[in-house]
């Protein structure tokens, strides 16, 4: 048994001669990680403050210039507003007149209308009726010349004379 205690002994010294053999590994590496990790953070520190003091910079002269840019786009937006309720107004004023002016219009077409049928009723009755008796009266007339001009010509004989009266009663 003796000997039973004497390799396990045996054998946990050497895990643990293996242990710290392996933690001193681990030791050193995580060292030189450290070691890389601050170089790293060193360069980045040296070149982000140059950049970060230049960022600043630009931050510090455009804040005064994006206040004036936004002051600048509120009046804008004012004025422009402004211009809009303009033209609006304008706008209902020139569709309010050109409606005005098409009332208008639509009641002289229509007082033109109600002229132009008086006119055309007046030339039916006033003008053309007369006018169509005058023409029935002239018909009427031609066609008792003509039936006396044939009961002329049936009594008489044709001779040189009923000719010439025949060019006279033409004439008339």
């Amino acid at each position: 048994m003796d000997k039973v205690v004497a390799i396990f002994v045996i054998v946990a010294a050497v895990a643990i001669v293996i242990q710290l053999v392996i933690l001193i590994a681990m030791f050193l590496a995580m060292k030189q990680a450290a070691a890389r990790m601050e170089a790293l953070a060193g360069r980045v520190e040296e070149q982000a403050t140059p950049i970060l003091a230049t960022s600043r910079a630009i931050l510090d002269d455009a804040q005064p210039k994006i206040a004036e840019i936004t002051a600048n786009l509120a009046e804008s937006s004012a004025t422009v507003r402004d211009q809009v309720s303009h033209i609006a107004e304008a706008t209902g004023d020139i569709v309010e007149r050109a409606h005005g002016h098409a009332v208008r219009l639509d009641e002289f077409v229509g007082q033109t209308m109600e002229k132009i049928e008086t006119t055309t009723e007046l030339l039916q009755y006033k003008v053309l009726g007369p006018v169509r008796r005058v023409r029935a009266i002239i018909h009427a007339v031609n066609a008792g010349l003509g039936f006396l001009r044939a009961n002329r010509s049936r009594k008489k004989p044709a001779t040189g004379n009923a000719m010439q009266e025949d060019d006279e009663e033409m004439f008339i």
